[in-house]
């Protein structure tokens, strides 16, 4: 295994902006993270890359334990390249700028010039090798950054928000270069992104993440949905039902369509007896109970199969049973808009 991260904790301040209790990477494939704005994206690519020491927990590298120190951070950053999501060039030439990390490897000069045409080969820009980087657009400025961390050969290449803010022309070049680097060079590709479509059609798997917090299946709870305004205010529309929604992205606009995603964990539970459910709460049925990771977890129908997440000590407050008559519960924090 590459990567193997355990009950690994990540605080700004008194905020957990990461909270992944196990997460495994395996060599050679391509990943996906996609989440809001907030989700921890971003945190969790400062991890994989070694820039960020969580508070708590392990993070282990192709077996071994990550040590914070100096030396041993050194030799881990030469097999982990992390390309931002607004990359800075420096002042110069296109070719100067790829130069760089080379020339702090102490790369021989004949090799650096093999690999320097090489990474502008693969992101198409040779003819840009001595041109000077200001006036570049942003899609150049990108494939340039690219370049920059191809030409140092990493084992891992981390990208956070590759395609962000570049027209789909130089967002379908992106996607080919990260293609070419793991069916060529059998480099392990992570990148966030908002787009599912783009997880779909490169990633070999896709993490959703959610308030720092890993989604164990980036399926479940996916829903279509519109979103009306209200009462003045703007709710989606899923399955007839009205909901409130979180929206950091800011995607809502009156009649949207959107897919929007509901935190299993998120989800309140009533039970009404007899009695008939009344609004705000949504009248489902519950269709079975299994035992996960010392969760207990529930389908629901309420027109869409809706999985809910509870704790032992929940479920042993309230034990639910199969085909019992439940009321569901949905607040803006626990469902969010997907692009």
């Amino acid at each position: 295994m590459l990567y193997e991260l355990n009950n690994v904790v990540r605080l700004f301040g008194s905020r957990t902006v990461l909270e992944i209790d196990s997460l495994s990477f395996k060599a050679r494939k391509i990943y996906a993270l996609i989440g809001p704005n907030g989700a921890g994206k971003t945190t969790l690519l400062n991890q994989l890359a070694f820039l960020d020491q969580p508070n708590s927990g392990e993070i282990r590298f192709r077996s071994a334990p990550v040590s914070y120190d100096h030396s041993s951070l050194t030799g881990l950053r030469r097999q982990v390249v992390l390309v931002d999501q607004s990359p800075i060039l420096f002042s110069g030439s296109v070719w100067k700028n790829i130069e760089f990390g080379l020339k702090v490897r102490k790369i021989p000069k004949k090799e650096r010039a093999r690999r320097i045409k090489h990474a502008l080969e693969r992101v198409t820009m040779s003819d840009f090798a001595h041109q000077d980087v200001y006036g570049l657009s942003g899609g150049e400025v990108k494939r340039v950054a690219l370049a920059r961390a191809l030409a140092l050969e990493p084992e891992v290449l981390l990208c956070d928000e590759p395609t962000a803010n570049v027209d789909r022309e130089h967002q379908e070049i992106i996607l080919k270069i990260l293609s070419h680097a793991n069916s060529v060079r059998h480099t392990t590709i992570i990148f966030s992104t908002h787009y599912l479509s783009q997880s779909r059609q490169l990633a070999h798997r896709t993490l959703l993440l959610q308030n720092g917090r890993l989604s164990k299946n980036l399926e479940e709870n996916i829903f279509q949905a519109r979103i009306i305004r209200r009462d003045e205010r703007l709710k989606c529309l899923v399955n007839g039902h009205l909901i409130p929604f979180s929206d950091p992205d800011g995607l809502a606009s009156d009649n949207r369509q959107l897919r929007v995603h509901v935190d299993p964990q998120k989800v309140k539970l009533k039970a009404f007896g007899q009695k008939p459910v009344l609004s705000p709460w949504i009248p489902g049925k519950i269709t079975s109970l299994s035992k996960e990771n010392g969760n207990i977890r529930i389908m629901v129908d309420v027109g869409l199969k809706l999985q809910i997440l509870l704790s032992e000590d929940e479920f042993i407050a309230h034990p639910y049973q199969v085909l019992q008559q439940v009321g569901v519960g949905l607040d803006g924090l626990g469902v969010t808009l997907l692009p």
